[in-house]
């Protein structure tokens, strides 16, 4: 792996992650948007470094990954969960409001950008698995995708970060299986 440069939203963001990592790389975006030269400088890193989205987990957060997703080569996501990222009050999200734990293990497991998706996944393997258009299908999705590392989606968001990922239908049912077996597990264990 090359050297990283990390992209995070604020400067608070910035502060956290530099109270957990050894003297790290960071850019902000200043907010929810992103501007050109803050891209054109990320496009000239790519060329010697990997890039590592670290972005909130947000409507803003995931705009911002798509955008800078698509202008970059050598991009990763780290993502984490809302839960572990809400402040104190419970108002705000954010890296900056994550534990040291939480961010270490995000970025224990980077996902790396593919550009010419290798996923066989389909929109009918999708509602076919009841990850979209049934009942039950938000709840199921946030768990497989907390259990896939790929951040809370919707259905057109599972799609697109499958692809994006390569994540392909084998290793989409082994996390499907796993998230059912543990489902029907506490739910025998609760008869008891």
């Amino acid at each position: 792996m090359r050297p990283l440069v990390f992209v995070v939203e604020g400067k608070n963001d910035a502060f956290k992650l530099e109270s957990v990592l050894n003297n790290p790389l960071v850019i902000t975006t200043n907010g929810s948007a992103i501007d050109e030269e803050s891209v054109m400088l990320l496009k000239k890193l790519d060329d010697t470094h990997d890039i590592v989205l670290f972005l909130d987990p947000d409507h803003a957060g995931d705009r911002i990954r798509r955008l800078v997703s698509k202008e970059l080569n050598h991009v990763f996501h780290a993502f984490m969960s809302k839960d572990v990222s809400m402040s104190k009050n419970m108002k705000k999200v954010g890296v900056e409001h994550a534990s040291k734990e939480d961010i270490l293990d995000a970025l224990k497991h980077l996902k790396m950008v593919h550009h010419t998706s290798t996923s066989d996944v389909t929109h009918a393997f999708l509602h076919h698995h009841h990850l979209i258009g049934h009942p039950e299908s938000k709840a199921f999705r946030f768990d497989v995708c907390q259990r896939l590392g790929i951040g809370s989606t919707n259905g057109k968001t599972l799609y697109h970060r499958l692809h994006m990922f390569g994540i392909n239908q084998d290793a989409l049912l082994e996390v499907i299986h796993e998230s059912l077996r543990e489902k029907e597990i506490r739910a025998e264990l609760s008869k008891r």
